[in-house]
């Protein structure tokens, strides 16, 4: 093995544990969790605006991501996949924090995505949720409470957001 390889080999081992270790569901420890979910307002990328009061009634995700995040882009086929399967009782918003509006329209472009994706320009939004890192997933039941927030990236991801809203859809 070349030292370049090795080299890459060891840095890839240690984003991947990383990004393990990242993957922390808050559950029942998360502020949020319990909680009413922060009201917002964001304008989608063809200039609608979307409010999450619009919302209620719907058990709705919340996908905070950035297009140069390696987790977020290895998760926004997972997320594509939850809104398949789960259109008819699910609203997934695909929340982009901080990036100006062409990079984001770009990305979703060339990746063609099928999320609603917001824009938080500001962060504000971010910060009200308490988005420290991102991936984060935020899930809200029907009538505006947190049920469950999902911070990185790991293996039981999908899996556990499939339960959550599975748990939602039969409440």
């Amino acid at each position: 093995m070349t030292r370049a390889k090795l080299q890459l080999a060891i840095i890839t081992g240690m984003l991947g544990a990383l990004s393990l270790q990242c993957s922390a569901p808050l559950g029942a420890d998360g502020q949020l969790v319990g909680q009413p979910a922060p009201t917002f307002e964001l304008r989608d990328l063809e200039g609608h605006r979307v409010s999450l009061d619009q919302l209620r009634g719907k058990i709705v995700m919340l996908d905070f991501w950035a297009t140069w995040c390696g987790p977020c882009q290895i998760s926004m086929p997972i997320m594509d996949r939850l809104q398949k399967e789960f259109s008819s009782d699910v609203v997934l918003l695909a929340i982009n924090v901080m990036e100006p509006e062409e990079t984001v329209r770009e990305y979703v472009s060339r990746q063609n995505l099928r999320s609603k994706v917001l824009l938080d320009l500001e962060g504000n939004v971010g910060e009200e949720y308490g988005s420290d890192a991102i991936p984060m997933q935020v899930i809200i039941d029907r009538h505006g409470v947190v049920q469950r927030v999902n911070v990185g990236l790991g293996p039981r991801m999908e899996a556990s957001l499939r339960e959550e809203i599975n748990r939602l859809r039969t409440n």
